[in-house]
């Protein structure tokens, strides 16, 4: 009797076990990034104001823009305020449009170099609007926002790459446009710093 008992008992917990195992479809892995965008500037020719595909290069003050530079044979975006002859010089590299409400969890990197930065007022920004329509006649009419990131400081050695850091794009919706805005002066020099960009990904 006893022995029935203590049979019945381990066959009970036994299935008990067996059946409470995860079933593998329960189990959540974790996911692989899945790049949304790349910009290297590869197809750059020296010293030529960018015109990379899919960007809107523009001088919001002053005339001075974003040139194309290679150095290397490595390719990247550059800005500086150095001999314009300008007080004032504000430049905008905008990106592509991204549709937010495809994908969930995205995020930006890129990386940025300096030479010759010796104020913070001479400034690297990275901005995102999503009422900007794309046209840059009516950039006035729309709004940006600024977002913390890590660009390089005085104390980095010059062209040394800084990372920026994961950015984290998810909150925004809609139609949305990153853009980075460098503001210095042709006349003050200690605002006229170059600033070179590269290696900007997007991805979720």
């Amino acid at each position: 009797m006893k022995k029935t008992f203590i049979y019945s008992l381990l066959v009970i917990t036994g299935f008990t076990s067996f059946t409470s195992c995860t079933s593998e479809s329960d189990v959540e892995y974790p996911k692989a990034k899945t790049t949304l965008f790349v910009e290297n500037f590869t197809d750059n020719t020296d010293g030529q104001v960018l015109n990379t595909n899919g960007w809107t290069n523009y001088a919001q003050a002053g005339t001075k823009k974003f040139t194309e530079e290679v150095y290397q044979d490595n390719g990247y975006a550059e800005f500086t305020s150095f001999g314009s002859g300008q007080a004032s010089n504000i430049a905008w590299l905008i990106s592509p449009a991204f549709d937010m409400s495809k994908q969930d969890g995205e995020k930006l990197v890129f990386q940025a170099a300096h030479a010759f930065l010796t104020s913070a007022d001479n400034t690297l920004e990275l901005m995102v609007s999503t009422d900007y329509d794309g046209n840059i006649a009516n950039f006035n009419q729309s709004s940006w926002l600024s977002l913390p990131v890590t660009t390089p400081k005085p104390s980095n050695d010059f062209y040394e790459w800084v990372n920026s850091g994961e950015v984290d794009l998810s909150r925004f919706n809609g139609t949305l446009y990153f853009a980075f805005r460098v503001k210095g002066s042709g006349t003050n020099t200690s605002l006229d710093a170059t600033y070179q960009i590269d290696n900007i990904r997007l991805y979720y």
